[in-house]
């Protein structure tokens, strides 16, 4: 057989031919040597080292008196039975590999080292032997990541998704906080949240809608239909080959966290939709295709003479009409809409969905007001392209424009209109 040879280095299949395939990693150190109006030498090195896994060599002959060496009859014997001792030395030499992904060559062997670890391979016609060896040497690592919130935020980027993880603390298990992951003593609470509270088996997963995805791309982000297609270019504010989100889109991606998720935990899935513009009527598109403005009823929040936390020494506030009027601001609605969209001279339609904004979740600060209010998860609603904030008297002061977003009853959407005080254009 090819490579087969007694200790004094004799040959008795020269004309055979033996193919190794192997890999290697090469290390390069490059020096300089710098002579000065000379030359410029450079030098490399490189070492290699080879791992073989090959039949051992046998020269039973040795054992043999010297005179029987002569007779055709025992040497073939002894040639056959070198072949076969040397193989199973062999075999039992490597039996140690058996469990090292990276040495292992026969896909029944990889199969059983999956098993042994706990590891569902993916079906053998969609993967490579390669493949499968990659997703062995990988689940180690995974596995050092499963049951944590980090395990979910490497899901949520194989799906092309931006997301933020929270605990949910209650303290009537009908009504949630999200706080963020938090350790703390016994008995103590994260910061804002009396001795009432505590916290919840559920955790928050926040989806952020901030990547428009393409209309063909299949079953939605990493689902059986060739994954999503993030859209690069503009698409058409509103076209309807573009996507916020589908009801698809979480099918992939809450079967992945079914088998990660931490033990004793339920996932809510939550939808966060956040438009930004100013109050001096500019369109402004953020991340997503989402296009805000506000419309000529809008009265302009900024402060002229007092500034916050200051008054005139008389106690009269010259702002707080403004409060009012902001506070005013209690209607929203999400509608369909139909065709390309321009915001300088959008009607909204009839709206498909609509509630009040609690004066509670009306944010001012400095720099900007927030509006903030949630689609209960129970509601689903195939089609939502358009929001609008309105006042208790029906004036229309603020709109947005975005791709499709499709809600159904495994998730709620939380919206947060942010209205800056600064030209933003």
């Amino acid at each position: 057989m090819a490579d087969w040879h007694f200790d004094d280095g004799k040959y008795f299949d020269a004309s055979e031919n033996a193919v190794i395939e192997a890999e290697a990693e090469l290390e390069l150190d490059f020096r300089t040597v710098y002579r000065p109006f000379l030359n410029l030498e450079i030098t490399a090195e490189a070492e290699i080292e080879l791992d073989l896994t090959h039949a051992v060599s046998l020269d039973l002959l040795r054992l043999i008196p010297e005179w029987h060496h002569t007779q055709p009859a025992l040497t073939e014997f002894v040639d056959e039975v070198e072949l076969e001792v040397g193989s199973w030395q062999t075999s039992v030499r490597d039996a140690v590999k058996l469990n090292n992904p990276y040495v292992v060559a026969d896909r029944e062997y990889l199969k059983n080292i999956a098993y042994l670890i706990g590891l569902n391979l993916p079906p053998e016609d969609d993967s490579t032997e390669d493949e499968i060896r990659r997703n062995i040497v990988q689940a180690v690592d995974w596995y050092k990541l499963k049951g944590t919130y980090k395990s979910i935020d490497v899901i949520a980027l194989i799906q092309k998704f931006s997301v933020n993880i929270y605990d949910m603390y209650t303290n009537d298990y009908e009504t949630f906080v999200l706080q963020d992951w938090f350790v703390g003593g016994e008995d103590e609470n994260p910061p804002g949240l009396d001795s009432s509270y505590y916290k919840s088996p559920h955790f928050g997963i926040e989806v952020l809608l901030n990547r428009v995805y393409s209309a063909d791309s299949g079953s939605g982000s990493g689902g059986s239909g060739g994954g999503s297609v993030i859209v690069t270019s503009d698409s058409g504010q509103g076209g309807s080959t573009s996507n916020l989100w589908l009801s698809s889109y979480l099918d992939n991606f809450a079967s992945l966290v079914e088998v990660t998720r931490p033990v004793h935990t339920v996932p809510h899935y939550i939808l966060t939709l956040i438009p930004k513009t100013d109050e001096f009527g500019h369109v402004i598109e953020v991340s997503g295709d989402i296009e805000t403005r506000v419309f000529s009823d809008w009265q302009f929040t900024t402060k002229y003479f007092d500034i916050s936390g200051i008054e005139f020494d008389d106690g009269e506030i010259f702002d707080s009409s403004l409060t009012t009027f902001i506070n005013s601001i209690t209607t929203w609605y999400l509608g369909t809409g139909e065709g390309d969209i321009n915001l300088d001279s959008w009607t909204p339609v009839t709206p498909v969905l609509t509630g009040t904004i609690d004066t509670d979740d009306i944010t001012v600060d400095d720099e900007k007001i927030t509006f903030s209010f949630i689609v209960p998860k129970a509601i689903a609603q195939d089609g939502i392209r358009e929001l609008a904030l309105y006042t208790n008297s029906g004036k229309l002061v603020v709109g947005s424009t975005f791709p499709r977003i499709d809600l159904d009853a495994r998730v709620e959407m939380k919206v947060s209109v942010e209205v800056y005080k600064t030209d933003l254009s």
